[in-house]
C-alpha cells in the first residue's frame, strides 16, 4: 500500500494515548463493534490507529495476519476519509483494502470484525466508483451478506446495524424504492429500524453521523431536521481518540 507515502494526520486532531489509557477507554471506543481488548503487538497496532498514525497502524497490523485485519482496514478507511485528498489514491487504497480483507479474513484468528471491516471497505470503495456502478458489479449483495452474517452472530454489533441501514438507504437513493426493494431487498423502514437499533446500542459520533446520512439519503419530509439533530448531537461530544476527533469535526462541518 506504499504507506511510506501517506500524509500525516493533522496534529490538531491527533492524540497521545498510552497503552494504559487505551485499555481504560477501550470499552467506550469499541462499544459499537464489540472488539475484545487487545494485547501485545495487536495493542500496539490499535494504539497507533487511535492516536492517528494510520500508516503505522497498517504496518503493524499487516504483520499480524487476520488478527490485525480489522485495524488495517479501519486505518485505511480513516486515512481515505479524513487525510488523503486525492480521490484516485483513495479509490486504489480502498480497493486494496477490501481485497486484502477477502484474502486474509479466512485465517485462524478470524472474528466477526474481520467480516465487518471487509464489508466497510467494500462499501467505501463502492462510493468512490458510484453506488450504481457498484451495484451492477455485485457489490451490494456481497456487502449485505457480510453484514447479515455479522448480525446473525453478533446482534448487538451497532456498527453493523448502521452499515446495513446505509446499504438500504443508498440503494433506495440511487435506484428508487420500488426497484431497490424488488432487486436488492432494500427498504426504507428496515434502514430506519437498523438506525434506531444502532443508536440504542452505541450512540458514537460516527454512528450519529451515519444515521443522519441515512435520513438524508431516504429524503423523508423531516430528513434534514432529523439529520441536523443527529449531527448536532455528534458535534457536542468529547472525543476519546483521534478518529472521534475527526468524526466530531466532520459533524460540525455539516452544521455550517
Amino acid at each position: 500500500m506504499k504507506i511510506n507515502e501517506w500524509h500525516p494526520t493533522d496534529p490538531a486532531f491527533t492524540t497521545t494515548l498510552t497503552k494504559t489509557d487505551l485499555k481504560n477507554v477501550w470499552k467506550h471506543l469499541h462499544a459499537a463493534d464489540l472488539a475484545a481488548v487487545p494485547s501485545g503487538d495487536l495493542l500496539d497496532a490499535w494504539l497507533a490507529y487511535h492516536n492517528g498514525d494510520f500508516a503505522e497502524a497498517v504496518r503493524l497490523g499487516r504483520s499480524l495476519g487476520s488478527k490485525g485485519l480489522p485495524v488495517v482496514i479501519r486505518a485505511v478507511v480513516a486515512y481515505t476519509d479524513y487525510v488523503c485528498e486525492d480521490d484516485k489514491t483513495s479509490e486504489r487504497l480502498l480497493h486494496l483494502a477490501y481485497e486484502y480483507g477477502i484474502e486474509t479474513s479466512e485465517g485462524a484468528h478470524f472474528d466477526y470484525n474481520c467480516e465487518f471491516t471487509t464489508a466497510v471497505a467494500m462499501g467505501r470503495y463502492s462510493q468512490t466508483i458510484s453506488i450504481t456502478k457498484a451495484l451492477h458489479q455485485g457489490f451490494g449483495g456481497k456487502i449485505k451478506k457480510r453484514l447479515a452474517t455479522v448480525l446473525e452472530h453478533q446482534p448487538d454489533h451497532a456498527e453493523a446495524h448502521i452499515a446495513l441501514a446505509l446499504y438500504h438507504a443508498e440503494v433506495i437513493n440511487k435506484v428508487g424504492a420500488t426497484l431497490g426493494g424488488i432487486t436488492y431487498g432494500a427498504k426504507s423502514k428496515t434502514a430506519l429500524e437498523h438506525c434506531e437499533k444502532a443508536l440504542a446500542l452505541a450512540a458514537t459520533p460516527i454512528n450519529l453521523i451515519e444515521a443522519g446520512n441515512v435520513h438524508i439519503l431516504l429524503k423523508a419530509k423531516d430528513a434534514v431536521s432529523r439529520a441536523t439533530q443527529l449531527y448536532q448531537q455528534a458535534a457536542e461530544m468529547e472525543p476519546l481518540d483521534t478518529v472521534q476527533a475527526l468524526d466530531i469535526d466532520f459533524a460540525k462541518s455539516q452544521l455550517d
